[in-house]
């Protein structure tokens, strides 16, 4: 029985030992040493025991560092607000709207003409023109002589008439003469009074004679003188409608822009016309981009078969201008002050304009951030690198200068380097 307990009940210590101590236990027996040949492969295997040691540390570092980096991430992200784990979209330069003082005009198409004209016409009829010393453009004053009639004809018939002249003189004397003779003898009766008549009325024939000479020669001198076309008034010549060897008659010669003035006629929408007074400046275009400056002069008080009303404004001087030329021009109405935004801030989206708002602006790590709210816009006309707001906005609305267009509404963005437009007088542009 005892020996039965010591052999099963009893186990032994060694056997009682766990797997991990046994192997203490067990390496402390006595063991054979292993052959010289395993040496060289057990000296193999824990070299290449070292490398893959080495490698596999190396692995373990860096999931430790990526294993360490997303839980800071995610304790970050535990501890912050909503705000702080939106990221923005881009930075945006902020600028506000300006208030701008704008050249109000009124565009129309007109035609230019001669403010007043004069027609020259011959002053004799069957001469045939000889010279013309103006040419269509000429300036010239009055009394200028403008053309010269065939003078020869002319010439001979004064001639005549000095010739009728001498000879009415001559018969006059005679009959003078004559008369003072005889006339005396009436008183002593030795001639009668029939014949004291004939003497009388033969001196006063004569004296009648001589008058109507002279009145011819008057004549003749006064045909040869119009014989030169003169200019009645100063100003330019628009039109010649003669040339040399013509045979004048009763139709105009040439046509003179009295002072040279001309004037542009538009004619306008009578419901447009309430803000255009006479001295309303006007400023017209030329060929080559050139412009000229006038006032308005007159209105017509009446409207035209179109049921138009016609403006006339006076131009200044200018070589380019000519009359019958088709320009358009604009009515200078003044100025107002209208709110502008660079044309860079406006997107464009289905046929609407619109604006980014920066708003529910905040700081975050010492940067400012803002909300963007999509604003639509009615537009008015471009000025230049601006452009006028007819619905005026808060004149402290921060909008994205530009870039507007890669933005949605309600995008979280940086705002960097806002600034504020500078009000300046611009002029509306044709």
């Amino acid at each position: 029985m005892s020996d039965f307990e010591e052999t099963h009940s009893k186990p032994s210590a060694e056997s009682e030992l766990p797997p991990y101590r046994q192997t203490d236990t067990v390496s402390k027996r006595p063991s054979a040493k292993p052959p010289i040949w395993l040496w060289p492969v057990l000296a193999a295997v824990l070299v290449i025991g070292v490398l893959l040691g080495k490698y596999w540390g190396n692995d373990s570092n860096a999931a430790t560092d990526e294993s360490a980096t997303s839980n800071s991430v995610a304790n970050d992200q535990a501890t912050g607000s909503d705000a702080s784990i939106e990221q923005s979209v881009l930075s945006v330069e902020t600028v506000s709207p300006s208030q701008d003082d704008i050249g109000s005009t009124l565009s129309a198409d007109g035609t230019i003409n001669a403010k007043d004209t004069a027609n020259v016409s011959a002053k004799v009829n069957g001469v045939a023109i000889e010279r013309i010393l103006v040419e269509e453009g000429d300036r010239v004053r009055e009394g200028q002589v403008l053309a010269v009639f065939d003078t020869d004809a002319m010439e001979q018939q004064v001639l005549q008439a000095q010739a009728d002249v001498a000879e009415a003189e001559a018969t006059l004397a005679n009959a003078s003469a004559d008369a003072a003779r005889v006339l005396p003898l009436i008183d002593i009766d030795a001639i009668s009074k029939q014949e004291a008549d004939r003497y009388r009325t033969s001196e006063v024939r004569a004296r009648a004679s001589l008058q109507a000479s002279k009145a011819r020669l008057s004549n003749q001198r006064l045909t040869l003188e119009n014989a030169k076309v003169v200019a009645p008034v100063s100003g330019i010549i628009s039109e010649r409608m003669v040339e040399v060897g013509q045979v004048a008659g009763g139709d105009p010669l040439f046509t003179i822009i009295k002072g040279g003035v001309l004037e542009w006629r538009a004619d306008i929408d009578p419901k447009l016309i309430g803000d255009i007074n006479v001295g309303t400046s006007v400023q017209v275009s030329l060929p080559g981009g050139d412009t000229v400056m006038g006032q308005v002069n007159r209105i017509a008080p009446t409207a035209d078969n179109n049921r138009q009303i016609t403006i006339y404004a006076s131009l200044a001087a200018n070589s380019k201008i000519r009359a019958g030329m088709y320009q358009t021009g604009e009515f200078l109405l003044g100025n107002t002050s209208t709110q502008t935004i660079p044309n860079s801030a406006v997107v464009s989206n289905d046929g609407y304009d619109y604006v980014m708002l920066v708003t529910e602006s905040t700081t975050r790590d010492d940067r400012s951030m803002g909300r963007i709210k999509q604003q639509r816009v009615t537009l008015g006309e471009r000025l230049g690198e601006s452009v006028a707001v007819l619905e005026p906005l808060p004149s402290d609305s921060r909008i994205v200068k530009q870039g507007g267009s890669f933005l949605n509404d309600g995008d979280l963005v940086r705002v960097v380097d806002g600034v504020t437009q500078t009000s300046k007088p611009v002029q509306a542009q044709p």
